[in-house]
């Protein structure tokens, strides 16, 4: 039976679930098998994952996750993708990466940009943005948004960074809430979103009268959360699919580009937003 891989930094993320869920779909549909790879956020097991899907020469490999900037892990990741495209396999990527791969990927620096924008339109002034790893191309894709937005309007950034886990962001919104000050936080996704929230029910302070608070990504489960959370909506099952077919594409030799296709965002204004309490009529 023809296999293709999905590699995710963590299968139980809602968002690399959601993605999950589209690829198989796809493949199934041409007759493929799915293998699902969750490197738990650790590099060196990504890396592992890889080098046996080169030595058992499955048909193809999605990375559904952003690459690292690391040196080491860079040099081996290249040693696997050549391995892999010598034996007539392909590589898609659904995540920002340094190599230059056949890439499907949601447009990170425009949705940034535009929830950012919706804070500001508001009347926030003293916006955070709670980042993922500096290392990772995905946190730094939608930073640039956040500091485009900001430079601007000619308003300061204030940057803190976590590792894409709920337990990160509710310690980076503790960090931003010892500093005071701040009126309203865009969380770089919504899973550390919802660590951010939690952080500020345990301290009571209120969303959105106190402080606004805004995610990314459109997880499934949002409508269960109070407040229901802002958030820039990417079109994860569809992502997979596209990551699917652009593979099927690659490797009946009818696409051979390297080429990125940005899939449109679009900002999802909910209850966890509002214009800061000093502003209020």
């Amino acid at each position: 039976v023809p296999t293709i891989a999905i590699v995710v930094h963590d299968v139980t993320d809602p968002y690399f679930a959601e993605i999950v869920r589209g690829a198989t779909a796809a493949a199934s549909s041409r007759g493929f098998l799915t293998v699902v790879c969750s490197s738990d956020r650790d590099p060196m097991t990504e890396l592992r994952y890889v080098e046996m899907l080169s030595l058992s020469r499955v048909s193809g490999v999605i990375f559904a996750g952003g690459g690292l900037d690391e040196a080491h892990y860079r040099r081996r990741m290249g040693d696997y993708a050549r391995s892999i495209a010598h034996y007539g396999g392909a590589i898609v990527a659904l995540a920002p990466r340094f190599e230059r791969w056949p890439a499907e990927m949601p447009d990170n620096r425009t949705g940034a940009r535009l929830v950012t924008q919706h804070l500001l339109d508001l009347g926030h002034v003293r916006i955070a943005m709670i980042s993922g790893p500096a290392t990772l191309r995905t946190s730094r894709e939608r930073e640039v948004g956040y500091l485009e937005a900001m430079k601007a309007a000619a308003t300061d950034p204030v940057l803190v960074r976590a590792d894409f886990t709920t337990a990160g962001g509710a310690a980076a919104m503790a960090r931003l809430l010892d500093g005071g000050l701040l009126t309203a936080v865009f969380v770089a996704s919504d899973t550390m979103a919802l660590g951010a929230l939690a952080e500020t029910r345990r301290r009571g302070v209120a969303v959105p009268e106190d402080v606004s608070v805004a995610g990314f990504d459109d997880i499934p489960g949002l409508e269960f959360v109070h407040p229901r959370l802002t958030t820039v909506h990417v079109p994860m099952a569809e992502l997979g699919a596209a990551g699917v077919q652009r593979l099927m594409r690659l490797l009946d030799g009818e696409d051979r580009s390297t080429s990125t296709r940005l899939h449109a965002v679009e900002l999802r204004v909910r209850e966890s937003t509002a214009r800061p309490r000093d502003l209020e009529d």
